[in-house]
């Protein structure tokens, strides 16, 4: 007898890896748009961290967090597209 699951496609390693970039550049976008809210640009280019305000140091880690988790989503992909092993890695990080 078939299952409801049975029809569920999984998604194609393209289709992952697609994701988990779209992932990456929504977390960058939060990341950089807490920046922008909160610390002034010299120029309109550059951040003025010299004269900004002090920020809530766990809101600025919850955002860097999904960023970095976003990252580390990706790295197995690359790693399997450019036959990188650990032992590969400098690991002086």
């Amino acid at each position: 007898m078939l299952k409801n699951n049975d029809f569920i496609k999984e998604p194609s390693k393209k289709e992952t890896i697609l994701k988990n970039l779209n992932e990456l550049f929504v977390s960058r976008a939060k990341f950089y748009a807490f920046f922008d809210e909160n610390i002034a640009k010299i120029k309109g280019d550059i951040f003025d961290f010299e004269n900004a305000e002090a920020l809530n140091v766990k809101k600025v880690y919850e955002r860097f967090y999904h960023f970095d988790y976003a990252i580390r989503k990706l790295l197995p992909s690359v790693y399997s597209a450019y036959e990188i092993k650990d032992s590969d890695l400098s690991k002086d990080f």
